[in-house]
């Protein structure tokens, strides 16, 4: 800002010195009895052009004089922010941090609030989730536990622009008997928005078994994307249902942007087993705002805050012990 007022003051006391200059210097060389006198009319014109340069002198000056003898709070009350480039509201940003935080601390450029306020800020005007609920059925079978997961999320767009947001579906499985690989992982519905995509992302699903070449036991990989392009906001519904080994007991649920409302429920439909669980991520280190309500046949789970990229829950199953008479 301290530049603009300083070119704009330059050329505007450069303009009406020379429009002074000019009216003097027809009034000079060119009296009333030279030829090319004007007259009256010239006389009037150059009374304004003198006039203009002198109102350009003077108020220089005063914004000038105004600038230097204006207060912060003036400032700041009267839009002085506004008038910043973006790199002045970074500099100055980075000069407020520098006295708030580090004023009597010795800290690099590359410390801890440093490093957060960036990955933070980078967040601000990407897409975030008002709200992500998942509702897991799970059925223990004689073979293999079956699981019906229902995600339902709304995508809010805080940026005026348009942006695209990849939706992804897959997971790592492992071979169970007596079931064909395609029958583990199965998209029952997907909706945007209301709008049925099921069997086009059904159509481009991608299910690969490398189990010959892999000592891993989830050798069995299950990826594809959806596309969805959000202006202010969008909300998404999806049925998926995957069928797993009795000993693979456990169900992770982690949620790729922020998110203002999130929320979990597991139903097991078999009293010989019991849940356990536990949060991680910004989750795990503030477990005074996690809701925990148990349920005659499951749990919820909820947080009553803002979650970042990458916190969820993991949810597990084992048997109950037996009692001894």
């Amino acid at each position: 800002m301290v530049k603009r007022l300083r070119i704009i003051s330059l050329i505007s006391l450069i303009l009406g010195t020379t429009l002074i200059m000019s009216a003097s210097y027809f009034e000079l060389f060119f009296p009333p009895k030279n030829a090319f006198y004007l007259g009256i009319f010239g006389d009037i014109i150059l009374t304004a052009i003198r006039s203009v340069g002198v109102s350009l002198i003077t108020s220089t000056f005063i914004n000038l004089i105004k600038f230097w003898v204006e207060s912060t709070e003036t400032l700041v009350k009267y839009d002085f922010v506004n008038r910043l480039t973006k790199k002045e509201m970074k500099d100055l940003k980075a000069k407020i941090e520098t006295e708030l935080y580090f004023r009597d601390n010795d800290h690099d450029k590359d410390n801890f609030y440093n490093f957060f306020e960036r990955e933070l800020s980078s967040l601000l005007n990407e897409c975030y989730y008002k709200s992500y609920r998942t509702r897991i059925e799970c059925h223990i079978g004689e073979n293999y536990i079956t699981k019906t997961i229902r995600k339902k999320f709304e995508i809010v767009n805080p940026s005026k622009k348009e942006c695209t947001i990849k939706i992804p579906f897959g997971a790592e499985m492992q071979k169970v008997r007596q079931v064909e690989n395609n029958k583990l992982y199965q998209i029952k519905k997907f909706a945007v928005d209301s709008v049925d995509f099921t069997k086009e992302i059904n159509e481009r699903i991608d299910i690969s078994d490398n189990c010959l070449e892999n000592s891993d036991a989830y050798c069995i990989k299950v990826h594809t994307f959806w596309d969805v392009k959000v202006k202010k906001k969008c909300t998404i519904d999806m049925v998926i249902e995957t069928i797993v080994p009795l000993n693979d007991v456990c169900f992770s649920n982690k949620i790729t942007r922020p998110c203002k409302e999130y929320s979990v429920i597991f139903i097991l439909n078999d009293p010989s087993y019991q849940l356990s669980w536990h949060s991680f991520g910004f989750m795990g280190n503030h477990k005074d705002r996690i809701i925990e309500e148990p349920m005659d046949n499951g749990i919820e789970i909820g947080f009553k805050d803002w979650i970042l990229p990458g916190d969820g829950v993991v949810i597990s199953i084992t048997k109950c012990e037996k009692k001894h008479v």
